[in-house]
């Protein structure tokens, strides 16, 4: 039993002596020079040229996010001014007052934590301590980082001190929230704004980083620690030394996943495969997914709104030089964005953002606002440029597709409905590049030219089947007035009664509009006022509209094609639509 306590107490003193020896990798691998400072370039560069034309200012405030380099920047200056064998304004770390330095022993060289000592007796103590000269380098440096925590008085006593400080005297302010700081502070200072890392610079120092310390870890995984850091170098080396517990000298993006609760990209691309497939059932199994693994819900819609926000720029630039992800991803993002057209985009982009302002109010059932919100972009339909419908009904053996091609349960352009000689937006199924043409449910595409569907209708309302007698009665007997052509018609009525009843044979008129010329005809039921010819125009006011229904066109039929007036002159568009539809102006005045 002796000898097993003693080896018991050697193990154990072995292992504590090798956790005194462990230094995390954001110390180990804090810079020493200037040229080790990653990022920063445009400052180091400043405070270099500034210590080698001998203008260094008295007075400096680092401004930025936090673990960006500010406080080792700092230190880095402080060692340079005071080191007594340079090399291209580069402390040399080797010399006594730079291990000293280093080693926190230089009495010339003060942090200050202004949290924790923000009172107005502070500052005063700081005040009778700086009129004593440096003990071994040229100057005596006050490091007060978070400087925005000093109180009013603080400040207000500092101010003397700042303005008129003595010659061997350098004071540098660290802060992440500059607003917070007085202007008569700002005033007195010169200020250097420390930017947020960049992505791949954090991957690339990560990476060698890794490569210095024996550690094998894959390209997406270096991508999505960076993105966790959200542009902090000390953030990303945190979770580096945190996801090496975890999976040891070999780190793939799986085990990644698994150590930071981290959604991958193909997570993404799924949701993404299945809003172009319309696939709702697909989404209800993610969103399982999601929960079953304990994510955060409002985490995943920001990723997802990312995700969107990759394919947004590439639809819109051509390429992926604005994306941050691995090239194999990269590619990937080329490939969806062919799937989608920029206003599909921003409209899902639109609908992710109010889910996920949802989810951040905490509703009481966050599971069923974030499934909501995958069922409403499966169920979206998609939006096409009116420019582009116009083209390709105008010319449609030469129109060129603009937009890619989506599922065929998913309509592609739209038309408008022209009263009065003015449109407005409605929804049709069009195929871009080919003839006007209707899309049934499952039926092949048509043409209803040959069918002559206004030529017909009088003959047509005379076979309607009994389901449908109130349709046929009210023509009869002008109850109802009927605005037909060969791509939809519109039922106008001036009987509230007879609208609703209109209204419910709908469904039923148009089921069988479908039976009888194998493809869908829109049908519109509008009710009028006694003393309105036609509806009231109404001024085309976007020039991008939601497909989700057919094409209907209303034809006035009582005034001229043309104007004969200059102040009733037709607009550019109003010419093309009267051009394609044949349709004529109205003589209700415009509003």
């Amino acid at each position: 039993m002796a000898i097993g306590f003693s080896r018991l107490s050697f193990s154990y003193q072995h292992h504590m002596s090798d956790q005194q020896h462990y230094i995390v990798t954001a110390r180990k691998w804090r810079p020493l020079r200037f040229h080790d400072v990653v990022g920063q370039e445009h400052i180091t560069t400043t405070l270099k040229n500034a210590i080698s034309m001998k203008r260094v200012h008295h007075a400096y405030l680092f401004t930025g996010p936090r673990g960006v380099g500010k406080t080792t920047c700092a230190r880095i200056l402080a060692r340079a001014l005071n080191c007594t064998n340079p090399t291209d304004q580069e402390p040399c770390n080797a010399c006594e007052n730079c291990t000293n330095m280093l080693e926190g022993r230089n009495m010339d060289i003060v942090e200050i934590d202004g949290a924790s000592n923000n009172s107005i007796d502070d500052v005063r103590k700081l005040r009778d301590n700086v009129k004593y000269a440096p003990v071994s380098g040229a100057y005596k440096m006050y490091i007060i980082d978070e400087v925005h925590m000093l109180s009013t008085a603080a400040f207000n006593a500092l101010l003397k001190t700042l303005e008129e400080p003595p010659a061997h005297l350098i004071f540098v302010f660290a802060t992440t929230e500059i607003n917070k700081v007085p202007a008569t502070i700002l005033s007195r200072c010169q200020r250097f704004d420390f930017r947020r890392m960049e992505i791949d610079t954090i991957a690339q120092h990560l990476a060698h980083i890794a490569s210095a310390e024996g550690i094998s870890i894959d390209e997406e995984s270096l991508i999505a620690i960076a993105k966790k850091a959200d542009g902090s170098m000390r953030d990303s080396q945190s979770i580096f030394d945190m996801v090496v517990s975890f999976c040891g000298t070999s780190i793939t993006i799986a085990d990644l996943g698994r150590a930071l609760q981290f959604i991958d990209a193909d997570f993404y691309f799924t949701l993404s495969d299945a809003i172009v497939g319309r696939d709702i059932p697909k989404m209800f199994e993610q969103a399982r997914i999601v929960v079953q693994r304990g994510y955060d819900l409002q985490e995943c819609l920001i990723g997802l709104l990312e995700h969107f926000r990759n394919i947004l720029s590439v639809i819109t630039t051509g390429g992926t030089g604005l994306i941050e992800a691995s090239k194999a991803d990269l590619e990937r993002y080329s490939d969806a964005a062919k799937r989608f057209t920029k206003a599909d985009a921003l409209r899902i982009m639109t609908l992710i953002s109010q889910g996920e302002a949802a989810l951040r109010q905490h509703p009481p059932q966050p599971r069923v606002r974030f499934e909501f919100t995958l069922v409403q972009l499966a169920a979206m339909d998609s939006t096409v440029d009116l420019g582009t419908v116009l083209a390709a009904l105008q010319n449609p053996a030469t129109a060129q597709r603009s937009a890619p091609a989506l599922p065929s349960s998913i309509p592609s352009a739209a038309s408008q409905s022209i009263v009065g000689g003015v449109a407005t937006a409605q929804h049709v199924p069009v195929r871009l590049g080919t003839p006007i043409v209707m899309r049934a449910s499952s039926s092949p595409v048509s043409s209803l030219s040959s069918s002559n569907l206004a030529r017909r209708w009088a003959q047509w309302v005379e076979t309607l089947p009994e389901s449908l007698a109130i349709v046929q009665q009210s023509v009869r007997q002008n109850l109802v007035r009927a605005d037909v052509t060969d791509v939809g018609i519109v039922l106008h009525t001036t009987s509230t009664v007879m609208h609703q009843r209109l209204q419910d044979s709908l469904p039923t008129l148009k089921e069988h509009l479908a039976t009888t010329y194998g493809v869908a005809v829109g049908v519109n039921i509008v009710l009028n006022s006694r003393t309105q010819a036609s509806s009231a125009p109404t001024q085309l006011c976007s020039e991008q509209v939601r497909p989700t229904g057919p094409v209907t066109i209303r034809v006035a039929d009582d005034a001229p094609a043309a104007a004969t007036s200059t102040s009733d002159r037709l607009l550019p568009i109003e010419e093309t639509l009267i051009e394609l539809f044949g349709a004529r102006r109205s003589t209700a005045p415009r509003r």
